[in-house]
């Protein structure tokens, strides 16, 4: 089965997108580790006091559709060998994720992840075996 893929200029559209969701997200972890208290506690100006924690979620939500965009965009020049080295880091990352998931569910009874976590390591984790997988071969 051939997977249609988003022309090219998508690539931009996506890493725009994903760093608008993420920034937010990373200025509150930030400012968090900085200060060392919570965003809550009233000690900083926080994202979180002015927009919300549902407003939060969604530039997380924002975050990961732009690395998913960014993931379905055609390269430059696409070719079977492209289509090859997508399959392998998919293949890749699905293993390393489910061994990762399994091993924190091992080890830990209490885990206080949430989904997002799972899913932010999946995409980062396929576009960096993709990224190294195509600069090795």
């Amino acid at each position: 089965m051939k997977l249609r893929m988003l022309p090219n200029w998508f690539k931009k559209l996506g890493f725009i997108i994903f760093l608008i969701g993420a920034s937010v997200s990373m200025y509150e972890g930030f400012m968090e580790g900085l200060t060392g208290t919570p965003s809550d506690s009233g000690q900083f100006d926080s994202v979180k006091n002015y927009l919300g924690e549902k407003a939060i979620h969604w530039f997380d939500i924002l975050s990961i559709l732009g690395m998913i965009i960014y993931i379905f965009s055609k390269e430059k020049v696409e070719d079977d060998y492209i289509n090859k080295l997508r399959l392998e880091s998919y293949q890749i990352t699905a293993l390393l994720g489910l061994s990762v998931t399994i091993v924190l569910y091992t080890f830990s009874e209490d885990i206080k992840l949430t989904l997002d976590y799972f899913i932010i390591l999946f995409l980062w984790t396929y576009l960096i075996t993709f990224a190294i997988k195509k600069r090795l071969e």
